[in-house]
Parts: C-alpha cells; sequence; structure tokens
C-alpha cells in the first residue's frame, strides 16, 4: 500500500505534475487581475457616487496651489469658477464617448481665485466626429465675463504624439497651454497668472454659454461588469486542475494494483472455488487405467451373453 503512488515519482507523472501547476498558477493570476479590475471599477463607482452631485466649493478649498496634485478621493469633485476663457478653442480629436467616435472642445480658462489668477483647462464638451460636417460653432468659446462649475479629474500624462496645429492627444495642461501659446494670435500674456498642473475639469455648466454649445459629456458609468465573477470562475479552474490530477492518479494506481501478478490466484483459492476443487488432486496412474479397461470388458461381455440368449428363446 505504501508504494501504491510510487509511479508518481515518474517522469511522466512528474511532467503531468508540472503542467497542472502551470494551469492552476495562471488560472490564479488571470482571477487575481479580475478582481483588480473589479476593486478598480468599484472605486471609480464610489467617487462618481459620493462626489458627482456634492455642492460646489471654491477651487482653493480642494487645490492648495496651482502645482498641488488633485487627491484621488476628490476625483468628480465640482468647483465654482469665475473668469473668461483664453481663446481660441482647442481641439482634442477621437476621444470616444460610450463606444462612439468624438472631438471634445477643451479651453483654457483664466479664473479669478483667492490665491491670484489660476489658468484650469477645460473639456467644455464634444460632437460626433465627422469629416463632412462644419462643427466651427461648436468650437467657439464664450465672450468676456462667464461663471462655470467644472468637476476636477486628475491631469492625464504627457503625449509625445503631435496632431497638428491646435488639436492635442491629451489633457496635460502644460502641453495645453503650450499649443495654445503656438497659435498666431492667442492672448496667451497672462505674466501673473499660475497653470494648474495636477487637474483639469469637465464643464458641468457655463453662464453664459455660445449659441451652439458642445453636447456635455454623460455621467460616468457605475456598472462593476462581471469581473468580480470571473474572478471566481478562474480560480474554481484552479482548484479543478488539481481535482482532475487526483483523480487521474486514483484511476492509475488502481489500474496498477489489478494488474499486479497473483491478484487474481488469490481470489481464485478462495471459497469462491467449488468445494470438489479445494482438495488435492491425485494423478492417475497405470494400474488405475487397467481396472477400468477391466470393467468396461465386463460389461461388454455381459451384455453379449444376454444378447445370445434372446436370440435362443426367440427361435424356440
Amino acid at each position: 500500500m505504501r508504494n501504491r503512488y510510487a509511479f508518481l515519482r515518474s517522469t511522466r507523472w512528474l511532467g503531468i505534475a508540472a503542467l497542472v501547476l502551470a494551469v492552476s498558477v495562471t488560472c490564479v493570476l488571470l482571477g487575481r487581475w479580475q478582481l483588480s479590475r473589479y476593486e478598480t471599477k468599484a472605486d471609480q463607482a464610489d467617487l462618481v457616487t459620493t462626489n458627482y452631485d456634492a455642492a460646489p466649493v471654491p477651487a482653493t478649498e480642494l487645490l492648495p496651489g496651482p502645482e498641488a496634485a488633485l487627491v484621488h478621493q476628490d476625483t468628480w469633485r465640482t468647483v465654482q469658477l469665475d473668469g473668461e476663457y483664453l481663446s481660441p478653442g482647442l481641439l482634442l480629436p477621437q476621444r470616444p464617448i460610450e463606444g462612439s467616435a468624438a472631438d471634445h472642445v477643451i479651453g483654457v480658462f483664466a479664473a479669478d481665485t483667492a490665491q491670484g489668477t489660476w489658468l484650469f483647462v477645460v473639456d467644455r464638451g464634444w460632437y460626433p466626429t465627422d469629416s463632412f460636417t462644419d462643427h466651427s460653432a461648436q468650437a467657439e468659446l464664450p465672450e468676456g465675463e462667464v461663471s462655470l462649475t467644472v468637476r476636477l479629474r486628475a491631469a492625464e500624462p504627457a503625449s509625445d504624439r503631435d496632431l497638428g496645429p491646435g488639436r492635442l492627444h491629451a489633457l496635460h495642461p502644460e502641453q495645453v497651454l503650450a499649443e495654445l501659446a503656438s497659435l498666431s494670435g492667442a492672448g496667451t500674456d497672462l505674466e501673473d497668472a499660475a497653470l494648474v498642473t495636477g487637474a483639469y475639469g469637465t464643464l458641468a455648466t457655463e453662464v453664459p454659454s455660445t449659441a451652439e454649445p458642445p453636447a456635455p459629456l454623460p455621467r460616468p458609468s457605475t456598472d462593476l461588469g462581471n469581473h468580480l465573477s470571473y474572478a471566481f470562475q478562474w480560480w474554481v479552474f484552479a482548484i479543478g486542475a488539481w481535482v482532475g490530477f487526483v483523480v487521474l492518479a486514483r484511476r492509475e494506481a488502481a489500474g496498477l494494483g489489478a494488474a499486479q501478478p497473483g491478484a487474481g490466484d488469490s481470489d481464485a483459492t478462495t471459497g469462491s472455488r467449488p468445494a470438489s476443487a479445494t482438495g488435492p488432486r491425485r494423478r492417475r496412474s497405470f494400474a488405475d487405467d487397467a481396472e477400468e479397461d477391466a470393467l468396461i470388458d465386463a460389461q461388454l461381455g455381459g451384455q453379449h451373453a444376454q444378447s445370445l440368449q434372446a436370440r435362443d428363446t426367440s427361435s424356440r
């Protein structure tokens, strides 16, 4: 019994075990990846639920200074801004909205704060990407004093792609301001203004606005998807790989046990053998054969005598 599973040390079974280990580890990692996606979506949904509809506050309440990074827990918080846009507007092309291609209208807003003039990058909204339609009306910025409420988001990393004059690939405040300054006639002569580098805003309200403003950005989705159930499925697969290994090993052990020499003989020598076969068998000898022949001759002779007697009786 001790050596019943000795075959597990063979090269073949060591290879099977290594394959099962690789499959199970892969399934565990895939499950952990799905769990991390679920946790990320759950965190984002919690921020939207908590902050998206919160009352607006002054910008300096959430950003201690223009170069301060936006705290993660303040994502989607609403701030009130008063000031004016710097002309002209910029374009962030091919940034999908709910799966559809869209171009975003970007403006740089000079806001009056308790710490002086701050320059905020603002995503004013979007319109469907269409090369055959004139969207210049949606790209226009309001003139003069404007009151905004914007929802803050962390600034995007810088991009090394150049899409041409007035077009952006990322909402990186330094790159946005540099692109605005590069345009001919841009009104960027604000020596006392400080650029907000750690955040940008998505427009919630704008008073006054333009005659044909871009479409407002939709509320972020709070759908968590199926990532949590996928994570459990991958972990079940990881356990199932080892369950399959154990089942195969038990079948292999059972097959080897049935094929061992003497396994069937031990059953044949038990009570299942007929009682007449349990005793020792005597070998036949020549004397036994002679005695049997004599008995047969005697029987034949008796039968012949009876036939003769019967014949005489019938002849009389």
